[in-house]
């Protein structure tokens, strides 16, 4: 909103008062009641007087005496009060708000102006330069732009977001933004070394003496940690629905439905408190119905949700209601996947399989629609070229991804295979990604031998035939078949061919330098003095070559072309990722490793590949704490990985050895 600060001096008491007081209105600002405020009655002490926790704060009694100068005869003096009290910042709207009704009109409505023109700078000094750096983009931000400051400021490793996050709490005059803000508070988990109720406390006492609506949400939570009162929480829900349906800009359909689903997860699922748990989580998709083209995704990411939260009766609830559920094949998975979570191994299979041949399906897994007649099928050419459609293929691609995903490798195994089928040496790019996908799920699944397999038709034509070479790109095919020759090198080595292995690694890095894990692979086998120095002057060359290209991408960033920025930095914390891998994992230097995976997970700070390989730095360097501190993090962004969850399990386990016997 824009400052609307009055600049005439001819100006009346009485027709400012006017001027500001209806502007608040028609903005919807917050009402007595939202902040828990009584009004002041005739006779009330006013702002300006300060109550007993206020008389030994000296900060408190200039804000204070900064607020009964709003009232003066002097314009410039009230001007000035204006200034400084803007000048001391959110630290003065507690009593603002009070002031908001004081007796004196003069004083009450130019409160009210200062409370909703929201120009305070939201950064303190002794916030870290991270989050004054949010704030202040935060500050000069559109109303609509704000809550992305917010949801950044909560993905601040460590908490460091958490002050500025209670100061929204506390002080956002935009109810919705402070209950986003509220939400991200009451989700937050303490730090590794922090107790759930050092936490708590913490929150507790930067809230301490608010009023406001987000406030209470989280003072609720602090009162009562260890017990969750259904009935209270229902009661706040409930005045949110009023609110909502008042049409008050003090929520929204999200913020409600949030908070409820914040409640649903702090109900224990007891047999007696599950049903209410059902109850409370069935009324957040009938917001859906006025979303339009939104309610697809919205609906997902509900059946999604409820899979998480161990509540799979809502997914098929909401598999019959949803017509476009039988044309997303996402929602047939999801729909195994509840079966599945029920112990019906059996009916979940089914519905799997006939989604992966695009049946669609009921909530017990039978067609929903008549099969094809026999009589009124393609021919078999047309069938052949439907199967083979590009589109067809990038689709089985991007659901097997979701899958992967979702820890449904089976189902996504299967979908990569029918992509694949009569085209596993095809020179088309969905070729090359479908096996990509599938080689490296099989890799993963530490099943190197399937991996290999899976490229070995592709490999043979892109090194035996020069004109197929030449309708696929060269630095994909390299790639590709650089993987091949990895992978069967890994079987060799847990197979205990060490000879054979090595061939396979040496060939991988002639076809891909960037292949790190084929130099890696060589590092772990058993070698002779010759095949040492090979193995050296190769990682001499490798991470000479890494170098240089990080260094030329650094240049190139620092001309500060808007159109390469972002390509240009997910390259460059690309290159500083494979680097500081190769290095943690061979002889490089480990505080040099460390450097480049922190620079690179600074640049891509949602990647769990780059947060694994910055664990790694730390395990190397036997900073086991970090190191599962870090590795926590990757799981929590892929959760089903199963490299990632053995790490973390590993760096666990250092880190309480650690603990228990310090060195």
């Amino acid at each position: 909103m824009q400052n609307t600060r009055r600049n005439s001096h001819s100006a009346s008491v009485a027709t400012v008062g006017i001027m500001v007081f209806f502007p608040m209105l028609c903005l919807g600002l917050p009402s007595l009641r939202s902040f828990g405020l009584a009004p002041f009655q005739s006779g009330a002490t006013s702002a300006g007087t300060t109550d007993s926790a206020h008389q030994h704060d000296p900060l408190q009694q200039e804000i204070a005496s900064w607020i009964r100068k709003l009232g003066a005869e002097s314009y410039s003096t009230r001007l000035q009060a204006q200034s400084e009290l803007e000048r001391i910042g959110v630290r003065a709207l507690d009593q603002l708000h009070q002031a908001s009704f004081d007796p004196d009109p003069q004083i009450a409505s130019q409160a009210r102006y200062l409370v909703q023109s929201n120009q305070f700078n939201w950064a303190w000094e002794s916030d870290p330069p991270r989050v004054r750096r949010i704030l202040s983009l935060y500050t000069a931000a559109a109303l609509h732009e704000k809550s992305g400051f917010i949801n950044q400021l909560n993905q601040l490793e460590n908490d460091e977001g958490l002050n500025a996050l209670c100061r929204l709490v506390r002080y956002e005059t935009q109810g919705c933004l402070a209950k986003l803000a509220a939400l991200h508070v009451m989700r937050g988990k303490p730090n590794v070394g922090q107790t759930a109720s050092e936490r708590l406390e913490l929150v507790a006492t930067l809230l301490d003496g608010s009023r406001s609506s987000a406030s209470r949400w989280v003072l609720e939570q602090t009162a009562n940690p260890h017990e969750f009162q259904l009935d209270r929480w229902l009661e706040i829900i409930n005045r949110e629905t009023n609110l909502l349906q008042s049409k008050s800009m003090e929520t929204s359909v999200e913020i409600l439905n949030e908070l409820r689903q914040w409640a649903v997860q702090q109900i224990p699922k007891t047999d007696t408190s599950r049903s209410q748990a059902l109850e409370l989580a069935r009324t957040i998709p009938e917001s859906f119905k006025s979303m339009g083209v939104q309610r697809e995704q919205q609906l997902l990411e509900f059946a999604q949700w409820a899979l998480t939260v161990n509540l799979p009766e809502l997914v098929q609830e909401q598999h019959d209601s949803l017509r476009s559920a039988l044309q997303d094949p996402r929602f047939g998975y999801l729909l195994a996947e509840s079966w599945g979570q029920q112990g019906n191994a059996e009916l979940a299979q089914k519905v799997a399989e006939r989604t992966s041949d695009r049946i669609s399906v009921t909530s017990r897994g039978e067609p929903a629609i008549q099969e094809k007649d026999p009589k009124n099928q393609l021919n078999p050419q047309l069938e052949l070229l439907f199967a083979r459609n590009a589109s067809q293929a990038f689709e089985r691609s991007t659901l097997a991804e979701y899958l992967i995903r979702r820890g449904q490798f089976p189902w996504a195994e299967t979908e990569l295979r029918k992509a694949l089928k009569d085209q596993e040496d095809a020179a088309e790019l969905a070729t090359i990604i479908n096996l990509t996908q599938l080689s490296q799920l099989m890799h993963e699944l530490e099943r190197d031998d399937e991996a290999a397999a899976s490229i070995e038709k592709f490999a043979k034509r892109f090194e035996n035939e020069p004109l197929f070479r030449t309708q696929v790109s060269e630095q994909s095919g390299d790639s590709l078949v650089s993987n091949y020759y990895l992978f069967q090198g890994n079987d060799y080595a847990r197979n205990e061919q060490p000879e054979k292995a090595r061939d396979c690694f040496l060939k991988a890095i002639e076809l891909s330098q960037e292949n790190v894990d084929a130099l890696i692979g060589l590092y772990r086998l058993p070698e002779t003095d010759e095949q040492k120095n090979q193995r050296k002057t190769l990682q001499k060359q490798i991470t000479l070559s890494l170098r240089s290209e990080i260094d030329a991408r650094e240049r190139e960033l620092k001309r500060d072309n808007p159109r390469a920025l972002a390509t240009e930095q997910r390259a460059l914390a690309n290159q500083m990722n494979t680097l500081a891998w190769l290095m943690t994992n061979t002889e490089g230097n480990l505080d040099e490793a460390l450097f480049f995976s922190r620079k690179a997970c600074s640049l891509e700070n949602s990647r769990a590949a780059y947060l694994d390989t910055l664990a790694h730095c730390y395990a190397s360097l036997k900073r086991y704490r970090e190191a599962a501190e870090q590795q926590r993090r990757a799981v929590a962004l892929d959760p089903f990985q199963p490299s990632l969850q053995k790490a973390l399990a590993l760096f666990e386990s250092k880190a309480a050895e650690q603990q228990e016997s310090p060195q």
